[in-house]
């Protein structure tokens, strides 16, 4: 896939939904854990060194697989080349696994099973089975406001992973 340097830059000039210093290992024969400044922005994970504004990598987070690594750390890598992983050292293991469930949630995959299953879901309370566009969205809100309230009733894991 191909990517407009300019779009990128400004892509990752945006807020963040996390983002922190920590160590950073790149798939290099011979690399070192270096301190990196890791910014997630929607499904791109964007890498700097700590003293510049630009990042000096990106990672797109599709058809990726997140693992944690013991003892406080996380890998990443990709369907297409599975040997090619990033490794990431966290300052705790509550860092690290807040990391991996932001990770996990970024990916389009993830944010289409998950209008998937609330549609479902919504479909089932309703009776209905096509909704007007804006009706769809209130009704998702709502069943995710009511649904998924911070007492973990709804899981909102991919199918398969853990």
């Amino acid at each position: 896939m191909r990517y407009n340097e300019k779009e990128l830059q400004a892509l990752s000039r945006q807020p963040a939904e996390k983002a922190a210093e920590i160590g950073m290992r790149v798939p290099k024969k011979g690399s070192v854990v270096k301190r990196r400044l890791v910014k997630l922005v929607v499904n791109f994970l964007f890498y700097f060194r700590t003293d510049e504004a630009e990042p000096i990598g990106a990672l797109l987070l599709e058809h990726c697989r997140i693992a944690k690594e013991e003892p406080s750390g996380f890998s990443i890598s990709f369907i297409e080349d599975p040997d090619r992983k990033y490794y990431f050292e966290c300052s705790s293991e509550e860092q690290c696994q807040e990391w991996i469930d932001a990770l996990r949630r970024a990916s389009y995959e993830f944010m289409r099973r998950s209008l998937i299953f609330y549609r479902n879901e919504i479909q089932k309370m309703t009776g209905k089975v096509n909704i007007p566009g804006k009706d769809l969205i209130l009704l998702m809100f709502l069943f995710l406001f009511f649904r998924t309230p911070w007492s973990s009733t709804v899981s909102l894991r991919r199918p398969g992973s853990s």
